[in-house]
C-alpha cells in the first residue's frame, strides 16, 4: 500500500525538484517567435478583423455584448476608436518580440497575455484551436523563469556582475507540460465517444475538408487500410501524450510519434499556428538526457542509411 509519506515524497519530486533552464529558455525563444509571426499575419486585414465600423467582420459594438461574463478586453477600456485597436495590436507585436528575446521577460509575458485575450475577445470569429492553446501557453508561461537562458535579461545580469539561476525549480515547467497533456488527454477522450474515430473513418472526413486542405494526397485518403491507421495511430499518439508521455523510457518515442502527426497535420490541413505551438511544447518534454538519446538514435539511422546505400552502390 502507497503510504502519505511517499506520496508526498513523490509530489514534492514532481513537482519542486530542480531542472535546467536551457530547455525553458529555447521554448520561450521559439514560442516568442510564433507569437509575433502571429501578431503580424494579422496587420493584412487587421481593419477587417479589427475594424470599428460595421464593415468589420465583427462590429465592435456586437464584440462587446457577445460575452456576458467578466473578461479581459482592453476594447472595453480604450476610446472605440480604429487607432486604439492599432495601437493593441501593435504592442501586440511588440512585446511578442521582447518575449522572443527574453527582454524584462515576467512583464512582457504578462502584458502580452492580456493583449492576446484582447484581441481574441475582440473577435471570435477568426480563431481556431491553435489561438486556444497560445493563450493557455502564455499564461503558464507568466509563472515560470522563462527569462533565465538566452535571454536579455540573462545578458544584463552577467554584465551587472550577477547570473541568473540556470537551475530553477522544475514547478513551471510542470504547469506548461501539464497543460499540452491535458490537451492531448481531453481531445482523445472526446474523440472516444466519436463513431468516425472508434471505426477508424474519421481521417477521410478530415482530408475531404476543403477550407482546410492544403496538401491533397488523393492516394493515401482513399485507402480504408490506409485511412484507418492513420484515424487510430492520430487517436492513439494523442491520448499517449496525455499519459505515457510521463514515464520516462516511452517518452521520446511518444514525442516522436507526435511529431509524425504533427508533420502530417501540417503538410494536408491549414489550421493557424497551431502545429508549430504543439512542436514547441515538446520542448518543455526533454531533458539533457533525452537530447543525447535523440542524437544516438538519429546517429544510428543515419549510419544504417549510409552503410545500406554503400553496400547497394559499392565502390569501383
Amino acid at each position: 500500500m502507497v503510504s502519505l509519506i511517499s506520496l508526498q515524497r513523490g509530489w514534492n519530486q514532481f513537482f519542486f525538484t530542480t531542472t535546467d533552464a536551457s530547455m525553458l529558455g529555447i521554448f520561450r525563444f521559439i514560442m516568442g517567435i510564433i507569437f509575433l509571426l502571429n501578431g503580424l499575419s494579422l496587420v493584412e486585414d487587421f481593419y477587417y478583423w479589427y475594424g470599428v465600423g460595421n464593415d468589420s467582420l465583427v462590429p465592435l459594438v456586437d464584440s462587446l455584448n457577445f460575452y456576458t461574463d467578466p473578461r479581459i478586453n482592453l476594447f472595453k477600456v480604450l476610446p472605440p476608436k480604429i487607432a486604439s485597436a492599432g495601437l493593441i495590436l501593435f504592442s501586440y507585436i511588440v512585446f511578442s518580440f521582447f518575449v522572443m528575446i527574453g527582454y524584462k521577460t515576467k512583464l512582457s509575458t504578462a502584458i502580452l497575455f492580456i493583449l492576446i485575450v484582447s484581441l481574441q475577445n475582440r473577435n471570435y470569429a477568426i480563431l481556431n484551436s491553435g489561438d486556444t492553446v497560445m493563450r493557455c501557453l502564455l499564461f503558464a508561461m507568466i509563472w515560470a523563469p522563462c527569462g533565465n537562458c538566452y535571454s536579455v535579461d540573462a545578458s544584463h545580469a552577467r554584465k551587472a556582475g550577477r547570473r541568473l539561476k540556470k537551475t530553477i525549480p522544475l514547478l513551471g515547467i510542470r504547469l506548461i507540460q501539464i497543460q499540452f497533456a491535458i490537451v492531448y488527454l481531453s481531445t482523445a477522450l472526446f474523440k472516444f465517444n466519436g463513431g468516425d474515430w472508434v471505426d477508424g473513418t474519421a481521417v477521410y472526413y478530415t482530408s475531404r475538408l476543403e477550407n482546410f486542405q492544403r496538401l491533397v494526397i488523393p492516394v493515401l485518403f482513399d485507402h480504408l487500410s490506409l485511412i484507418r491507421f492513420m484515424t487510430w495511430f492520430a487517436l492513439f499518439t494523442e491520448f499517449a501524450m496525455g499519459t505515457l508521455v510521463w514515464i520516462k523510457e516511452l517518452r521520446i518515442w511518444v514525442l516522436l510519434a507526435g511529431v509524425l502527426l504533427h508533420i502530417g497535420i501540417e503538410l494536408t490541413m491549414s489550421i493557424g499556428f497551431f502545429e508549430w505551438v504543439m512542436f514547441a511544447g515538446y520542448i518543455v518534454f526533454l531533458k539533457g538526457s533525452d537530447i543525447k538519446q535523440l542524437s544516438l538514435l538519429y546517429s544510428r539511422l543515419r549510419d544504417k542509411i549510409f552503410f545500406e546505400s554503400e553496400s547497394l552502390n559499392p565502390a569501383p
